[in-house]
Parts: C-alpha cells; structure tokens; sequence
C-alpha cells in the first residue's frame, strides 16, 4: 500500500502561524517578564531609600530640636522646616522627593510620610500609636497617561 502525500497548500497565514506567531508570543512573554522584573526591582530599591528616609528623619528631628525648632511643619508643600528636606537628602542619600504628611511629636517619629522616586511611590504610616519603628508601607507604580490643558481665556 502506498502512502499519499498531501501537498500543503502555502499561504501567508500558514507562514505567520508556523514560524512567526509563535516567535512574536515568545518575545512578547519575555519582554512582559523582563518589563515585572525591573517594576520589582525598582519597587524594592525604592521602598530601602524611604526606610533610610525615616531613620534620617529621626536624626533631622533631633538637630532641628537642637536648633529650637520643629522638624515637621504643616504649612509648607512638603510638611518640613526649610533646609530639611536637604538634610534628609544628605543624610539618606535618597534623591526623592519626600513629602512628610504627619508626625508623633512625643515619640520624635514620623507618622506618616510619602517618597517619590521616578515612577514609583512609597507611602509610611505608623502602626498604633506610632511609638515604635512597626508601619505600614505601600508600593505604587505611578504612571504618567494624560496631560490635558485648558485655555479659558481667548
């Protein structure tokens, strides 16, 4: 008995589901794993430069109380006595931006706080009565997706 060859007939959709299909999924599996991996990364490194931010803000504290004024200041944008956010800077070595949103004067310790560096965004806020160094930290990956500007006045 002989066997019957069938001849396939070869079109560019045979062609893309056979060799390049497969390939564009691949790249686009990796490029996705490649693309968490960095967030992860970033995420991380973030998150250890906003704890080495707290402990500076304790030592800020104590110069600022050495110099007979408060380290936390609600009227200014980021919540810090003028020349603070320097300090922190110095002291950490975190290049963020720090916004200081609370703090528990009879513990000398920030109650809540925020760090922003790049796309990424670290929130503290202290646990209980925020006496001790346990907190709650949150992690977010912000995105910038629309500018949208107005002209009201033409």
């Amino acid at each position: 008995m002989e066997d019957e060859i069938i001849f396939e007939k070869r079109t560019i959709w045979t062609v893309l589901k056979k060799g390049f299909l497969p390939g564009a999924l691949i790249l686009i599996l990796l490029a996705a794993f490649f693309i968490a991996c960095k967030i992860n990364a970033d995420a991380h490194h973030a998150m250890q430069e906003a704890r080495d931010v707290r402990v500076a803000m304790r030592l800020t504290d104590l110069e600022c109380h050495a110099l007979g004024q408060d380290l936390y200041d609600p009227r200014r944008a980021d919540g810090m006595a003028e020349g603070a956010a320097k300090r922190l800077r110095d002291l950490s070595r975190a290049d963020g931006t720090v916004v200081l949103t609370g703090w528990n004067f009879d513990a000398g310790m920030p109650s809540s706080f925020t760090y922003k560096k790049g796309i990424m965004l670290v929130e503290y806020k202290a646990l209980g009565d925020g006496a001790t160094m346990d907190g709650q930290w949150d992690i977010y990956c912000t995105l910038h997706v629309l500018q949208y500007t107005t002209k009201w006045n033409e």
